[in-house]
């Protein structure tokens, strides 16, 4: 049953598949979870979301374990999900609330760092 709130349509966290998801990661372990997932072909939204869930606070929390990861490896995994958030804005061209899209912004312009002329320029420093 999706619900809104104050006329608001519910998100991919609202809508039944989700509330579905984490039923079954709080019954079988989030690490089992993203098992089953990445043993599927095609994924819904929910499970998409999840996923990128789960990848925010892995890299979020800069895990020990991901550091030993090369760096070339971790460059590919960035790069697929900038292609996949490329294609959902491309193809969807969603309307976005001012906060929501300050929010984006600011985190897009922070992870410019790097290839920007002014960190470019820093770097070249080294």
């Amino acid at each position: 049953m999706e619900q809104e709130l104050f006329g608001i349509p519910s998100t991919v966290l609202g809508k039944q598949d989700w509330q579905e998801l984490e039923r079954r990661e709080n019954t079988i372990g989030p690490e089992q979870l993203l098992s089953e997932i990445l043993e599927k072909r095609i994924w819904n939204n929910a499970e998409i979301t999840w996923v990128i869930k789960r990848m925010v606070y892995f890299y979020g929390k800069k895990d020990n374990l991901l550091k030993k990861a090369p760096v070339e490896r971790l460059f590919v995994n960035m790069v697929d999900i900038l292609r996949c958030f490329f294609l959902v804005m491309d193809k969807e061209d969603p309307e976005l609330d001012d906060n929501f899209r300050a929010y984006i912004s600011s985190k897009i312009a922070d992870s410019t760092w790097g290839i920007n002329n002014h960190t470019r320029e820093y770097l070249e420093k080294f």
